[in-house]
């Protein structure tokens, strides 16, 4: 009889582990199943189509269709083969005019005989001015072809934009990871004493400034990182590589942008919308790299795949 009650009572206490072992199986399926239930993917699918919608825009990246360096003196331009620089366009006259760059001082001026249309107004010479506060740049504009002045690193450029691009004309759709909801994130931000100006190289190799608030100390995927901040308005923008990078996202970076931190310094960070830069899309573009800190040694699964099926743009050809 009592070696019965002892086999009782063995067999009551696995029974009683079996049910604690699945109660606590319950809890964590629970759980998780929560924390997939409140991440928003309608608020997500929405920055996705918003992202389409600017980046197809008149102004967008995918309406780029040029970048062409000035050299001091005069450059002449037009579709003419034979021009400085060589605009292949059907709209843009096989003589174009002159832009002459004087230091920062930047000029144009028509052929004998024709008008430009400057800010959609004809003229035949006028100052070709960057944007500056809330003044855009000066716009020359022909039928769907358009040029304006821009800074590229420390060099002068004229940006090409053409509402008939192939990029924007043969657009399909981006690629985009599945939703992953363990890739939304909190990190601590720690401000700078004072914020700092870091000068950043971009793929052409130009160095161009960018402003420092401080840094922000997140664990993703089981790896943590201290990750350099820039500037972007009210708002944080990392700008970071990982090891999807290898295979499946742009080879040089992605981009996140966050809110401002709150005020106990936590930030969110969702790489859920990690986007790709302009130069993931088109060659015409420039795009800093990611600094030391934010090249990140985890595959983070989460947000814009690569555009192109090759693994790298074809900004390079820009470097000359």
């Amino acid at each position: 009889m009592t070696g019965l009650t002892r086999t009782g009572r063995t067999a009551r206490m696995a029974y009683m582990t079996l049910v604690k072992r699945m109660s606590l199986l319950l809890i964590l399926l629970a759980t998780s199943a929560a924390a997939q239930g409140t991440y928003d993917e309608t608020a997500l699918k929405a920055f996705r189509a918003e992202r389409e919608k600017v980046l197809l825009a008149d102004n967008g990246w995918f309406t780029v269709a040029g970048l062409h360096f000035l050299n001091p003196g005069d450059n002449t331009f037009g579709s003419d083969p034979l021009n400085d620089i060589v605009l292949e366009f059907g709209d843009v006259p096989k003589q174009g005019g002159v832009i002459t760059m004087n230091g920062r001082d930047v000029t144009i001026k028509a052929p004998d005989g024709q008008m430009l249309s400057y800010n959609g107004a004809p003229v035949k010479e006028a100052p070709l001015r960057l944007a500056e506060g809330r003044r855009p740049a000066d716009l020359i504009t022909y039928k769907s072809t358009s040029f304006f002045l821009h800074f590229s690193g420390p060099r002068l450029a004229i940006r090409v934009r053409d509402q008939k691009a192939p990029l924007r004309t043969g657009f399909t759709s981006l690629k985009w990871f599945p939703v992953n909801a363990a890739m939304k994130v909190t990190g601590k931000f720690t401000p700078l004493a004072t914020p700092r100006v870091v000068q950043a190289p971009t793929i052409l190799g130009d160095l161009e400034p960018f402003t420092v608030p401080g840094h922000v100390a997140v664990t993703i995927g089981g790896k943590s990182a201290n990750m350099e901040a820039w500037r972007s308005g009210e708002r944080l923008w990392f700008v970071f590589r990982d090891l999807t990078s290898a295979d499946a996202t742009y080879p040089s970076a992605r981009f996140l942008y966050t809110d401002a931190p709150a005020a106990d310094g936590t930030v969110t960070l969702d790489f859920n919308r990690a986007q790709n830069p302009p130069c993931a899309y088109n060659p015409w573009t420039t795009c800093p790299l990611p600094p030391s800190a934010n090249k990140l040694a985890v595959r983070i699964e989460a947000g814009e795949k690569r555009y192109h099926a090759e693994a790298t743009s074809t900004a390079a050809v820009l470097k000359k």
